[in-house]
């Protein structure tokens, strides 16, 4: 995989991750049964959101400018980020979604259901231009 995507993919994980999530600090919020406890800062998860939806919009834009005319190739690195950034956004979104889902305004940090995600993954590196319809 091309070092650009590791590295922006390794950011967009870093928003995904509940180290910090507390006001403490201490990244213990999650429960392991998937649950979330009332350490976990709403701001600091909507700020996580936020940041996530920026991220994969900017990789979204580039990589489905990139050509990669190899089918399989194409194929699979898609897979591999997918593998990588769907179950970790699957998993955020079903333990601390509901902070932000019973807030005024959800679909200003909940842009995108994992379906979405995946659609937009499969778009990469089809070599479409600026001015081509995003879906």
């Amino acid at each position: 995989m091309d070092v650009f995507i590791l590295q922006f993919l390794l950011q967009i994980l870093q928003c995904l991750s509940v180290q910090g999530l507390t006001s403490s600090g201490g990244g213990s919020a999650a429960s392991i049964d998937g649950g979330y406890s009332s350490g976990v800062s709403r701001a600091i998860i909507k700020d996580r959101l936020k940041t996530f939806n920026i991220q994969f919009e900017e990789l979204h834009q580039r990589q489905s400018q990139w050509t990669v005319p190899d089918t399989e190739l194409r194929e699979s690195l898609r897979l591999a980020v997918a593998e990588v950034l769907l179950p970790a956004y699957r998993s955020f979104i079903k333990r601390f979604g509901p902070l932000v889902e019973n807030g005024k305004t959800p679909q200003k940090y909940i842009r995108y259901n994992p379906e979405d995600l995946e659609h937009m993954l499969g778009e990469f590196f089809e070599g479409k231009t600026l001015n081509d319809p995003k879906r």
